[in-house]
This record gives structure tokens, C-alpha cells and sequence, in this order.
């Protein structure tokens, strides 16, 4: 019984704390900054602090961030 309740815990804390998807967009194009033909898109639970981290040292009038909440599955909705 013990050994589940930590995987309990984990998976509780996981529920409670929603996931966002934060991709760096180029505004020329519209489309998100892609690395070797696979687009850059970050998982977070803290979304302001990673699109602040994507944009450091970046032109904002070149890029710019979006975010979506991902639901508990992982989906983005």
C-alpha cells in the first residue's frame, strides 16, 4: 500500500498543476520556429517564464510566443 501512495501523490500534484504548450512563432511567416524540420514547442507548467526564456535576446518585432493549455491526457485543447 505504501508503495502506491507516493505514485498517488505524484500523479494528484500532476492533476493540479496544469501542462501549457509554448511554441516560438515567427511573425513573418506565421508559422512556429522549426529546428531541423520539427517544430520548437516546449512543455511547461510554467508558461509566462518559458516564453520569457524563448524570447531573451530575440527581436519581439520577429517572434513572438503562443501558448495553449494541454489537458490531463497531454492533448492541447
Amino acid at each position: 500500500m505504501l508503495n502506491h501512495l507516493s505514485a498517488f501523490a505524484d500523479r494528484a500534484i500532476r492533476s493540479a498543476v496544469p501542462s501549457y504548450s509554448v511554441s516560438l512563432i515567427d511573425r513573418c511567416s506565421g508559422k512556429p520556429h522549426r529546428i531541423s524540420g520539427i517544430p520548437l514547442v516546449l512543455i511547461t507548467r510554467e508558461p509566462v517564464e518559458t516564453s520569457r526564456e524563448l524570447m531573451r535576446n530575440r527581436d519581439p518585432m520577429r517572434w513572438d510566443t503562443f501558448i495553449e493549455r494541454m489537458d490531463e491526457k497531454g492533448s492541447r485543447q
